[in-house]
């Protein structure tokens, strides 16, 4: 799912309706509506969201921020995702009570809609159109997945960090190289190169 709008840190649930409405025209009753159910929270840098091995019992669509989603901890901890402004985060087994198999934290401070698949049913049950745009956001979640999985498995090291540049390139100067090259499934060594190498192929001749 691609960056949209920088967020307006006095109107957060703006930039949500700003990316809402890429996909689908909303009504002012839509939006209005979007505005009771939306639950802002704020969190510190560094603050855990979920624990490896804790029940899920929230989902978070971040507005400012950074978090990342990993496995492991100390050397041995992989990066699975980093997820910044208009992201869903939704923990793997969110919402069926099973231990989660990943660590989410904050690599910045965050601003974020959160939700509980309670308040979700109350929201659909309450307000049916509502759950229409939900569907058009968790499509749009899935396909960046899907995306993501594809780069994962077919492309090589250095192809998958020439696409991150290509649609993330804030990350680049938000988050520590180790945090890259581990999102990459590479070695901040083997990242280093790879930089290394593409500066010497597009640097001009002497």
């Amino acid at each position: 799912m691609a960056t949209g709008e920088s967020s307006d840190p006095s109107d957060p649930v703006a930039s949500i309706l700003r990316f809402v409405g890429q996909f689908v025209a909303l009504s002012e009753s839509e939006q209005r509506l979007i505005r009771e159910v939306t639950r802002i929270e704020r969190y510190g840098k560094g603050t855990v969201l979920l624990a490896e091995g804790d029940v899920a019992t929230e989902s978070w669509l971040v507005i400012q921020g950074c978090v990342r989603v990993f496995r492991g901890t100390g050397d041995e901890a992989r990066t699975v995702a980093l997820h910044t402004e208009l992201h869903l985060v939704i923990p793997p087994t969110y919402g069926t009570g099973a231990p989660s198999p990943v660590t989410l934290e904050c690599l910045e401070d965050v601003v974020a809609s959160a939700s509980t698949p309670d308040e979700e049913a109350r929201a659909f049950a309450e307000h049916p159109s509502f759950e229409s745009v939900c569907r058009v956001m968790g499509d749009a979640f899935r396909a960046h997945l899907q995306h993501a999985h594809i780069d994962a498995v077919t492309l090589t090291p250095g192809q998958r960090y020439l696409e991150l540049v290509r649609r993330r390139p804030d990350l680049l100067q938000r988050v520590p190289q180790y945090h890259v090259a581990s999102l990459l499934g590479i070695q901040p060594e083997t990242l280093s190169r790879i930089r290394r190498r593409l500066v010497r192929r597009v640097a001009p001749p002497r």
